[in-house]
């Protein structure tokens, strides 16, 4: 998958607005949309949101799907991006505030409504994971690419699949 480095400032407003970031999560969630589309979705003016989209376009988290005519207009239709982006290029303290900031997002919207572990047919529906594991460099190494190459096949949305949020925190103690 390919990565985007966030280098400085300005395109580090741009990828964590909060307007943004809903954008983009919804985007994963339901796959591509209008700028209209976004609008209603997420209760803005059709030009706000396309300035938006617009703006992560430019960035290079989102991209053309297609276009399509509806009701004798030709509407561009956004994905997200197949991209991984990297703070890594930000500086610790940077990377601590977008570290909180996703973090908050995914647990605020865990715990927005009650969830059990499993559905009603029994399957995985959340979870939450802390501890230790002991590996050595090489299985440590492996787990991380495994678990890379699975995220990377499946971040766009397929028939027959539903959305999950993730956050995954690992490092050498």
């Amino acid at each position: 998958m390919k990565v985007l480095p966030l280098n400085d400032d300005n395109q580090l407003q741009i990828f964590m607005h909060p307007k943004r970031q809903d954008i983009l999560h919804l985007l994963s969630v339901e796959g591509p949309a209008t700028a209209k589309m976004v609008s209603d979705a997420l209760n803005m003016t059709p030009s706000s949101a396309k300035h938006h989209l617009l703006k992560l376009k430019d960035l290079g988290v989102v991209e053309e799907d297609h276009t399509q005519i509806i009701h004798g207009i030709t509407a561009t239709f956004y994905r997200k991006a197949e991209i991984t982006v990297s703070f890594g290029a930000l500086g610790q303290d940077k990377q601590k505030l977008v570290s909180d900031f996703v973090s908050h997002r995914i647990r605020d919207e865990l715990y927005s409504k009650p969830r059990t572990h499993q559905d009603e047919d029994g399957h995985f529906a959340a979870d939450q994971l802390s501890g230790i594991v002991h590996l050595s460099r090489e299985q440590a190494d492996q787990i991380y690419q495994l678990i890379r190459s699975f995220i990377d096949g499946h971040e766009q949305k397929q028939q027959g699949t539903e959305a999950y949020a993730y956050s995954m925190v690992a490092y050498r103690v």
